[in-house]
């Protein structure tokens, strides 16, 4: 059986899943995927292979019986390989064995010559850059399409390469031959090598999950080991990749089957009873009105914010630098404002209330996340906005109905000034409590999608829908803008996403969209809100939806409290006007 084994010593492409880890390591070092699992990736593509990792240091006899070793060259931020490793690499090639080396994933200073195992072949520093295209072509990006040099067995059916933050390579000499490269810098080298086949890649990052899926490299991937293993490609390799790119999905972690995310255990709930006096006091005394005096509303609710309990605050603070896995807060049991009006009736105007402590909440919390503002096509403007059913919208897309089930979207997904966060803060509940609002996390479902679907969520071919409550007729699809579901971090991307209202502009984006549809609702997480209740939603990073509830419209109805903010408030100020709050655009529809 062939045995293939895995460096993690230097490993961030290739990395193996840790099974420890500090509860506190960020998200991305601990399973976004920056491995494609080589185990998992190959399946029973090679026959019967072992694939087994070495750790932090590794001796010859690691690879005793090793047929193939993969490793990741080490970053200059990492200690280099020693005349010791140098000499277990000869010894390996000398063996008539495989060797897959990978460049480091961190911009080098200088060169690194690679002498020592192939005479010529230098290692450049830097990444290979291309301009982007218009109208940012004044930029570079670090990703790339390579074209693939013909003639060598690894490049056999492999058309294009795509390369993420790659380091260019030069050869002096004819022991490798170059087999993909970009505007003259050699990105790939293959050769026989001192008795034994050797591939060098100036970047791992191309079989790392964002990318494996992305132009033909699955394809090289398992051209490449095959040759390193027996010298000949895989046979049947596009069935192969095709298998890998289009009919699998690699699961990184796992996560609690429990779908109530208050029953969960996690940094994604607070529980705020604890302090009920102290939160008592803070929102005791006389406040100003914070609709007719709304400016120094918020500087009082942001400066009894700080009062807050230090366990709180944390929650607040930690999840609007990491996040969770869930994409979302769950603040339990705030006080309540004591003489409760009616539920309104028209949830689109103010409710006058003897006391502010629902809006003291969203306020306070707001300033510890961001930018709080409103829509004026929204609630006629209102910051602190009231969803709380209506007759007349029961059956429609808005937040005032109660007889569908108001799917997963992202907020405002059609709007150039879309919330980075959303608060919703439970007044009341449903008569028989029976309401839930969801949740789905891009982290989450990410698992959930080949790889293949991954890659053309990230392509600007989704148009959505502007809402009912923006002037669009009711369920009107894809008459807003054309836009990626997925972008930013290829690891850890963002998602904007609305099930009812989002189209793709070809068949593979519909066919993406149907399959991130299905995702969603394989890792919808819920809650029902209790009065006390506030709920964080990470607007970029998370889609909502609402369940059907039973309502009868008799001033006892569920009534919540909603507050969109962004991060920045700099992009939406030629929308606002003087110092407002109110974003005003206007859409044609």
């Amino acid at each position: 059986m062939p045995d293939i084994v895995l460096d993690r010593f230097h490993s961030d492409a290739w990395r193996i899943e840790p099974t420890g880890g500090e509860a506190t390591a960020a998200p991305e070092e601990k399973y976004l995927g920056h491995l494609a699992d080589l185990a998992e990736v190959l399946g029973e593509h090679l026959g019967e292979v072992a694939v087994r990792s070495i750790g932090d240091r590794w001796e010859e006899s690691a690879l005793d019986g090793a047929d193939l070793l993969v490793l990741t060259l080490p970053r200059d931020d990492e200690p280099p390989l020693t005349d010791e490793d140098l000499v277990m690499l000869r010894g390996h090639l000398a063996a008539g064995r495989g060797l897959l080396l990978l460049g480091g994933a961190t911009a080098e200073n200088a060169p690194r010559p690679l002498d020592d195992l192939v005479p010529g072949l230098v290692l450049e520093p830097g990444f290979v850059s291309v301009r982007q295209a218009p109208p940012t072509s004044h930029l570079l990006t670090y990703s790339v399409s390579a074209d693939v040099l013909p003639g060598h067995p690894v490049t056999e059916g492999v058309e294009e390469l795509y390369f993420h933050r790659a380091q260019g390579l030069s050869v002096t000499g004819s022991a490798v031959t170059g087999i993909a490269a970009r505007d003259g810098s050699l990105l790939a080298v293959a050769g026989q090598v001192g008795g034994g086949r050797l591939v060098v890649v100036g970047s791992g990052e191309l079989f790392a999950l964002p990318f494996l899926g992305r132009a033909d490299n699955a394809r090289f991937l398992i051209n490449t080991l095959g040759w390193l293993l027996t010298g000949q490609p895989a046979p049947a390799g596009s069935e192969m990749a095709k298998a890998v790119t289009h009919e699998r999905c690699f699961t990184v972690r796992s996560f609690s089957p429990e779908e109530d995310l208050a029953l969960i255990d996690g940094p994604h709930v607070v529980d705020a009873r604890p302090y009920r006096s102290l939160l008592e006091r803070i929102g005791g005394g006389v406040l100003p009105d914070p609709y007719r005096d709304q400016a120094a509303f918020l500087v009082e609710a942001e400066l009894r914010f700080d009062e807050m309990p230090r366990v709180i605050r944390e929650a607040v603070t930690t999840f609007r630098h990491r996040s969770n896995d869930y994409e979302g807060l769950l603040v339990r049991g705030l006080p309540v404002d004591a003489d409760l009006p009616a539920t309104p009736a028209d949830p689109g105007r103010q409710v006058d209330k003897s006391t502010w402590l629902s809006e003291l909440w969203l306020a306070g919390f707001a300033s510890a996340l961001g930018f709080p503002l409103a829509y004026l096509q929204e609630k006629h403007g209102l910051l602190f906005q009231n969803v709380a059913p209506t007759p007349h919208n029961a059956a429609n897309l808005s937040s005032e109905s109660s007889a569908i089930l108001l799917d997963f979207h992202t907020e405002t997904a059609f709007h150039p000034h879309m919330p980075d966060f959303l608060m919703l803060h439970c007044l009341r509940n449903d008569h028989e409590g029976v309401a839930k609002t969801i949740m789905a996390s891009v982290r989450m479902a990410l698992p959930h999608l080949s790889l293949a679907d991954r890659c053309e969520l990230f392509v600007p071919q989704f148009r959505t829908g502007v809402d009912f409550s923006f002037g669009s007729a009711n369920g009107v699809q894809g008459n807003g803008p054309t836009l990626p579901v997925l972008y930013g971090n290829p690891y850890d991307p963002y998602m904007t996403f609305d099930l009812d209202l989002m189209v793709g502009d070809t068949p593979h984006a519909q066919q993406a969209l149907e399959a991130l549809r299905g995702a969603v609702n394989k890792v919808r997480r819920w809650v029902r809100l209790s009065p006390g209740d506030l709920l964080i939603v990470n607007n970029r990073r998370a889609v909502h939806a609402r369940s059907e509830f039973p309502a009868r419209f008799d001033g006892r109805d569920r009534w919540l409290q909603r507050v969109c903010l962004v991060s920045d408030p700099v992009p939406s100020a030629a929308d606002r006007r003087g110092s407002g709050r109110v974003v005003e655009t206007a859409f044609a529809v």
